[in-house]
């Protein structure tokens, strides 16, 4: 699904371009991801991977998201990848009810209140699709700052997976499911 392009002025006053990234992207969007992998121990994706696509795999991954049943949206500032967001739906009909969503933000773009627009474009995409009653997505039990804007949003704790997650230095740590109901 293609998210056309729409302008917002953030906190700090800068616009802000959000789209559907597409293949022409692809290097912008794996710079966004070894960024992003450094800038948070809270991704599940993270420097310790060191795994990267390369640019042939990234653009087409990009190319296969425009279809079926998920949505890209990416924030760029002065050209650059400043965030990016997905949210998931699929056909099988013990979970067509869900939408599923993942997002990061560069830490330099921090605080502007990209990922509150990003909610907020993701919850419409979810309450256009028929059926869809749910949005959910997990997180990292300490991270706290993602949990202020997901309960911003509205999302509430639904359940917690004890130790479901290590971090660099070994430590376990929870990882909570949180549910928006729409």
């Amino acid at each position: 699904m293609v998210y056309e392009e729409k302008k917002f002025t953030l906190k700090d006053g800068t616009v802000a371009t959000f789209r559907s990234p597409t293949e022409n992207n692809a290097e912008k969007m794996l710079d966004y991801l070894r960024a992003v992998s450094t800038d948070t121990d809270f991704l599940m994706r993270c420097k310790e991977d060191e795994r990267y696509p390369d640019i042939e795999q990234e653009k087409e991954f990009l190319r296969n998201n425009m279809v079926g049943g998920s949505c890209m949206i990416t924030c760029f500032i002065d050209g650059v990848v400043a965030g990016n967001c997905n949210i998931s739906f699929t056909d099988r009909f013990r979970s067509r009810h869900i939408g599923t969503i993942g997002i990061a933000v560069r830490k330099e773009y921090w605080g502007r209140g990209i990922g509150t627009i990003m909610f907020g474009e993701m919850e419409k995409i979810a309450r256009a699709r028929e059926g869809v009653t749910q949005m959910e997505l997990t997180c990292f039990a300490n991270n706290t700052r993602a949990q202020a804007l997901y309960k911003k949003m509205g999302f509430k704790i639904d359940f917690v997976r004890h130790d479901a997650l290590r971090t660099a230095d070994g430590t376990m740590t929870d990882e909570y499911g949180m549910i928006k109901k729409l």
